[in-house]
């Protein structure tokens, strides 16, 4: 069993690794604590720009009864990384009892998302090139047909992966081939993620996401690259990874780890979403993006739009930036309500609720008018974009109903 496990910012530029501190668990409160490196408090990055201190110990949030403090949350394997490790320790006959917030931040070690690493790490097992097929071949057999190498594989690309859908993180060339996303980064080589339509998805799930990155970014919004990958059966779902740029990382924090409230759907509201990207980046052009990303959301009925698809990027100089948008598509989100409230509506938010949000962002009637324009001519090319991506026509016009339902809110 991990007892303690050294956490650093490696930001990969070059310059050495910041430690920050070390994770112990506190057997009196059956929890995760983080004692600051000494060096780290006395003159820290900006990781906690809520004003939180650095002294003393880190310790989760009591009042939701967290057992890792929300700054490490981001870092733990979650829905599909999740099961992959518990399945891989089934198979080696390890209980899942004995393995705890600490013995998966050893798993992930120094290859999670961000720039956060873990150490002393787990199985590093290293792999070379990524043969598409064996993954496409692999999902539907995790649940009672995976050996423990293939599991323990899968865990391995996964990059301590978060969400319910099949993926993992890669290096790619010009010509689509996939490598290891630990190999040093050659030139003509890129970080991406890849990832496959879930089971519980529509088919044609993949063709909706592609279509709406193309839709965001008429309107206006920033997005990573994305790219179509057709496997044998059915079409897979890549994208750069904005945490890797080059072969730097960046320490990345979601609105999640950020407010340290966990996964929750309804509490927290576009408002607070406005006041952080004002509190972080200082940056109105931040601020206009969170509206813009906001009223796409409503437009497109995107309802998944929770505390953990929303994240913000920082680098060794401490300055933080808003990451771009991702995982951006049709959905009825939880109970048929945004995850996020706008203005406090979540069913059927119209004019009045992104007025309401518009003015706490300071953005003014004209250009909030603009916005709204730019995102209601992007999303009117629906048929267009349904067809030019391969979006199966009964998906097209259930999703082309709810645009128009959306705008007719007003």
């Amino acid at each position: 069993m991990t007892r303690r496990l050294d956490v650093r910012l490696d930001f990969a530029d070059g310059g050495p690794a910041v430690r920050v501190g070390r994770l112990g668990r506190d057997p009196a409160t059956r929890t995760t604590v983080l004692e600051w490196d000494g060096d780290f408090a006395r003159a820290p990055l900006p990781i906690l720009p809520l004003g939180h201190r650095h002294d003393g110990l880190l310790r989760p949030d009591a009042t939701r009864r967290a057992s890792l403090p929300g700054l490490f949350e981001d870092s733990l394997p979650d829905g599909w990384g999740r099961l992959l490790l518990d399945r891989e320790m089934a198979a080696r006959g390890i209980s899942r009892a004995t393995i705890g917030d600490l013995e998966r931040l050893a798993f992930v070690g120094r290859h999670g998302t961000g720039a956060l690493s873990y150490t002393p790490e787990t199985g590093d097992q290293a792999s070379g090139a990524i043969d598409l097929g064996w993954f496409e071949d692999i999902i539907p057999r995790i649940e009672d047909g995976a050996s423990a190498d293939d599991l323990t594989r899968l865990r391995a690309i996964s990059g301590g992966s978060q969400g319910a859908r099949p993926k993992f993180v890669a290096q790619m060339n010009a010509t689509g081939a996939l490598r290891s996303h630990r190999a040093p980064l050659d030139p003509g080589w890129r970080q991406v993620l890849i990832k496959a339509r879930a089971a519980s998805d529509p088919p044609g799930s993949i063709q909706a996401e592609l279509a709406y990155g193309t839709a965001m970014r008429r309107a206006g919004i920033e997005t990573s690259p994305m790219a179509r990958m057709d496997g044998a059966r059915e079409p897979f779902f890549a994208t750069d990874r904005f945490d890797r740029p080059g072969a730097e990382r960046l320490h990345m924090a979601t609105v999640a780890g950020l407010l340290d409230c966990g996964m929750v759907h309804g509490a927290v509201d576009y408002t607070d979403l406005v006041k952080l990207a004002k509190h972080l980046c200082r940056d109105a052009r931040a601020v206009e993006q969170v509206f813009r990303r906001m009223v796409f959301n409503v437009r497109a009925f995107n309802r998944d739009d929770h505390v953990r698809n929303h994240a913000f990027l920082m680098g060794r100089a401490g300055q933080w930036r808003l990451a771009p948008a991702y995982d951006v598509s049709f959905s009825d989100g939880p109970g048929g309500e945004h995850s996020l409230a706008i203005a406090g509506e979540g069913r059927a938010p119209g004019r009045a609720a992104l007025a309401e949000v518009a003015r706490l962002a300071g953005i003014k009637p004209r250009q909030r008018d603009a916005i709204i324009g730019d995102i209601d001519a992007a999303l009117a090319t629906w048929p267009d974009l349904a067809r030019d991506h391969g979006v199966p026509s009964g998906l097209a016009q259930r999703i082309g109903a709810a645009i128009a339902q959306a705008r007719g809110w007003d």
